[in-house]
């Protein structure tokens, strides 16, 4: 038994013998990575983390690129939530309103930094919103007074904040970034412990496409899903009903076709979506807290449109399209409109004459705030298009902005959409989907 054991520990200390420099340096590697197990691992994800290549159609100059790139890189004062409240941002520790509603007071969270590494300090903090004023009081404090009380204040707070060349505040930093004809088509983003991401820009669809099928991107957004890349391509497609930025509708001039009855005729003369996902029934997002889900729907009646067309008729009406993507839906209504109403549409696509119109088909803003006062309020002449002059609307839209508790402004914009829908200056029609595309590995 002896001699078996002298054998082991002949063979065991020959063995560590031959292999002690093997044996050295492994002991050495292996205490450095325990050691410094956080740096490797950051070191590793820095130059080894995957990398989105994502296309974008539109030609975009820095101060204007889409918000789901500049949430990216960085913050505002506020934030909007899925159901469109604002809270603070991770930039802000707490927010104070005075009583009167007219003064906003942030304290800043001064540990945070700059993609530069530039500490924050309110000084730092520059909105030009008109009839706002940033006071800096020291580097914690800023105050924002407003002339009066205004309760969609906190949602103009979200627009991301800069300095210099889109150095921000967020997860990503911008890496890279390329101008051509003064609009930016390359932009590299890279985060701590995120994906890289590069952004191309291209001036049509057509392009956008074309760079999918080269591999100069393999993430592309579309409103339909091209055929010859429904087969053949290893791809993964993913649909999205984007309620809270956009909807398109057919806007009519209520100084032209200035009978209710009307307008109502031609609302249920217009065919719509029976899918109740995309679907939009007023300018407020269904997914808002102010949603009134109970409004006028007008879903396609040709026997109800005749009846209120009989005595209110018109001979002809011209149809604008604002934007190309619509063409195919306006052509839709002009067919139906023809058959049931037995009027004359003239399509016509191209500028429009927003002075000088019947009916457009276009994309209306939602904003993250339900405060639809620029849109429909009779003293907005550039931006109320249907030239819309109702007491009551303008009432409820001046009380909506004036009023702070949640349940009243609930109140008064429920109340705004059903006396807006009675009244039908526009023919909300859906929702646009977006389908995702991505390339499979």
């Amino acid at each position: 038994m002896f001699t078996k054991i002298r054998f082991k520990f002949e063979l065991y200390f020959f063995y560590f013998k031959k292999n002690l420099i093997y044996l050295t340096l492994g002991l050495i590697f292996g205490t450095i990575a325990v050691s410094y197990q956080k740096q490797i691992i950051s070191l590793y994800q820095k130059y080894h983390r995957p990398v989105l290549k994502i296309g974008i159609e539109g030609l975009y100059p820095t101060n204007n690129l889409p918000p789901i790139i500049t949430n990216q890189i960085s913050h505002g004062l506020t934030q909007t939530t899925q159901n469109d409240k604002n809270v603070i941002s991770p930039i802000v520790k707490e927010l104070t309103i005075n009583q009167d509603k007219n003064i906003y007071q942030f304290k800043i969270d001064t540990t945070k930094t700059w993609h530069d590494g530039k500490k924050l300090s309110s000084q730092d903090i520059k909105y030009n919103i008109p009839h706002l004023t940033f006071s800096s009081i020291s580097p914690e404090i800023l105050t924002v007074a407003s002339d009066n009380p205004f309760s969609p204040l906190e949602s103009l707070l979200a627009k991301p904040l800069f300095r210099n060349n889109l150095i921000g505040l967020g997860e990503y930093r911008v890496d890279h970034i390329n101008y051509k004809d003064g609009y930016v088509n390359y932009l590299k983003l890279t985060s701590t412990s995120l994906s890289t991401i590069i952004y191309r820009f291209y001036q049509n669809q057509t392009d956008l496409i074309n760079a999918f099928k080269i591999g100069e991107v393999n993430q592309i957004s579309l409103n339909s899903i091209p055929a010859d890349l429904e087969s053949g391509w290893k791809i993964n497609i993913s649909k999205n009903i984007s309620t809270n930025t956009k909807y398109s509708a057919i806007f009519l001039n209520t100084q032209k076709l200035n009978v209710k009855q009307l307008r109502q005729a031609l609302a249920y003369a217009t065919p719509k979506s029976t899918d109740k996902n995309d679907r939009c029934l007023s300018p407020i997002s269904s997914t808002s807290w102010a949603y009134n889900p109970t409004i006028k729907e007008y879903n396609f009646n040709p026997t109800h449109a005749r009846e209120l067309f009989t005595n209110n008729k018109i001979d002809s009406i011209n149809l604008s399209v604002g934007d190309r993507n619509l063409l195919s839906t306006a052509e839709s209504v002009k067919k139906s409109w023809e058959e049931i109403l037995k009027i004359k549409v003239n399509l016509t696509v191209g500028r429009i004459d927003t002075e000088n119109f019947d009916a457009i088909i276009h994309y209306g803003s939602i904003p993250s705030d339900p405060d639809q006062y620029v849109f429909w309020h009779s003293t907005q002449t550039k931006s109320n298009v249907t030239k819309l002059n109702n007491p009551k609307i303008d009432k409820l839209l001046e009380d909506g902005r004036a009023t702070f508790d949640t349940i009243e402004r609930k109140k008064i914009y429920q109340d705004f959409q059903k006396t807006l829908l009675e009244e039908s200056p526009a023919i909300f029609l859906s929702y646009p989907t977006i389908y995702t595309i991505t390339r499979v590995k």
